[in-house]
């Protein structure tokens, strides 16, 4: 497969989660059917992205400088533990034990905010100073995150964590 399909791949499926992701956000919907679904799409596009992003790793890792190596390694390493992290959502939206929701909303939470820093990182990488723009690109995207992400825990009657 060519490097610009497997990238167009990838892309794709960021682009299509972060739309997804936003009707898998909620933990109480008004159609536990359809959001069961909305959660396995969210979930096979994040298997997509990553299975596109190692696809990509190994097709460019001869022409990959060494910071470039570890941000991809590291991007990699965040793929697998967002796949992770859905998979304990979409258990505790099955479970529905008690106060499964908080514990929802973290999990969405960092599969969607790994996306804005996946999209992030990629134009910092390609700055004229990657040592200085990726670790502004990801504190900027976390910060707006754990801004919006309490102000939502608060507007759906969670008390909001540190």
């Amino acid at each position: 497969m060519s490097r610009e399909i497997l990238v167009a791949i990838h892309a794709g499926s960021g682009i299509v989660g972060l739309i997804v992701g936003l009707a898998v956000f909620s933990p109480s919907p008004a159609n536990e059917r359809r959001s069961r679904i909305w959660r396995i799409v969210y979930a096979g596009l994040l298997v997509v992205l990553t299975v596109s992003l190692l696809a990509l790793i190994v097709t460019d890792w001869a022409s990959l400088e060494t910071g470039s190596r570890l941000a991809f390694s590291g991007l990699a390493i965040l793929a697998g533990v967002m796949l992770g992290r859905i998979y304990l959502a979409h258990r505790l939206a099955g479970s529905r034990i008690a106060g499964w929701e908080r514990g929802y909303v973290s999990h969405v939470y960092f599969t969607y905010i790994s996306l804005w820093v996946g999209f992030a990182i990629i134009p910092a990488l390609r700055s004229p100073a990657p040592g200085l723009w990726i670790p502004i690109a990801v504190i900027g995207v976390l910060a707006a995150g754990n801004v919006l992400v309490h102000r939502y825990e608060r507007r759906i009657g969670l008390e909001p964590t540190l």
